[in-house]
């Protein structure tokens, strides 16, 4: 049976979260420590990072077909696409509806190459949650307004399904077309794949939030999220005042201090000659 569009947005998502994870738990030391103490081992480690390949499809090999082709436009369109996207979408949902942008762009940022590719598969996921996801039944008059808005800014509910469609090709090499056997197949194992990289991420997730208090290490696994400095915040300080400057002197007066002062003395007699 086919996920539904909520777990397919989770699933989807997990990669990237299990890459940030996997990054930070092999990079800080003392982030390592504190995990080995609850049993994450290298060989835990190692799991985790061939899990992820697998979802990657990083042993798989591409013969330069015109498949491979259609992949590789695929992949540089959304690549192209993703920044200038995210941008005017964020404005506008920031203008009208903070709360749905605030939803929709958590943790989202324009990428490159294939992670441009999960980012917009992110997007797009989100954006089918604003419009009809059960668990957000209760805010679907909101989320339906946010949508009008993008719809209105030129990002149609047509683009938003022809976008899906060239994510659908960079991932899995589908243009559309009827499925094969084999590629339906290929499809039920990198779900399979996702589901098993999921059931480790959470495992280790939830046993980093429960062991880990500094904030700054759950930071490092992309399990807390960096608050906002303050001096960013702060008023920018006065100007500071300037020290008054004399005006300039006038021409004859500056030709006068330039003259040898005159001897306040009275002049002193000159003697009389015999």
């Amino acid at each position: 049976m086919k996920p539904s569009t909520e777990v397919t947005r989770v699933l989807e998502e997990t990669p990237n979260r299990a890459l940030e994870f996997l990054r930070g738990a092999g990079l800080w030391i003392s982030i390592r420590k504190i995990l080995a103490s609850r049993g994450y081992t290298d060989a835990e480690h190692e799991a985790g990072w061939s899990l992820l390949l697998n979802c990657s499809n990083f042993n798989r090999k591409f013969d330069h077909t015109e498949q491979a082709t259609e992949v590789r436009e695929a992949m540089i369109e959304l690549d192209a696409t993703d920044e200038p996207l995210f941008r005017r979408s964020r404005a506008s949902l920031d203008r009208f509806h903070p709360e749905r942008a605030a939803f929709v762009f958590d943790g989202l940022e324009p990428s490159t190459e294939m992670g441009a590719v999960v980012s917009m598969s992110k997007f797009l996921g989100r954006l089918d949650a604003l419009e009809n996801s059960p668990e957000r039944e209760a805010t679907r008059t909101a989320d339906h307004a946010a949508l009008a808005i993008l719809e209105s800014r030129g990002l149609t509910k047509a683009e938003r399904v022809r976008l899906a469609g060239r994510v659908a090709v960079a991932m899995t090499g589908n243009s559309g077309e009827a499925a094969s056997p084999d590629e339906i197949a290929e499809e039920q194992k990198r779900v399979k794949d996702l589901i098993a990289l999921r059931a480790w991420y959470v495992e280790w997730a939830e046993m980093a939030r429960a062991v880990i208090k500094r904030r700054d290490q759950l930071v490092r696994l992309g399990l807390a999220r960096r608050k906002r400095s303050k001096d960013l915040d702060a008023p920018e300080p006065p100007v500071p005042a300037l020290p008054a400057v004399p005006a300039p002197a006038r021409c004859s007066e500056a030709h006068a201090a330039t003259r040898p002062a005159a001897d306040p003395s009275p002049p002193r007699a000159r003697p009389d000659r015999a």
